[in-house]
């Protein structure tokens, strides 16, 4: 049995905080990068944005969920981790939030679509 994927479609974040920024797979308390990429500011959303393009996928590390974490480049700041789950894929494009400044400050959001495996 084949496990889920998860699809990258776009990532937002808040003006003023890092905005070359690394995503990658956590496995216990290490993180494998698996896309870096530039938001830049866009003055419809009043926010800063990347749109991955049609061959970004991030296999599952198992058969229900993906843990995900976020890093500044350059100064390697923690800027948050999330988990996808494998049940997203009857959801179709759905978004996930990773938290810098914790649960009530600014937030980046990842948009993603889960292919069942």
């Amino acid at each position: 049995m084949a496990f889920p994927l998860c699809k990258l479609m776009d990532l937002t974040g808040p003006l003023g905080f890092p905005d070359t920024v690394a995503l990658g797979i956590v496995r216990g308390n290490e993180r494998f990068e698996v896309a870096r990429v530039t938001l830049k500011p866009n003055n419809e959303i009043q926010m800063t944005l990347f749109e991955f393009g049609n061959q970004e996928f991030i296999p599952f590390q198992n058969e229900s969920q993906l843990r995900l974490g976020m890093n500044a480049v350059g100064n390697g700041q923690d800027l948050g981790e999330t988990i996808i789950n494998a049940e997203d894929a009857s959801r179709g494009e759905t978004t996930t939030r990773f938290r810098p400044a914790g649960i009530s400050g600014p937030f980046y959001e990842l948009t993603y679509k889960v292919l069942p495996g």
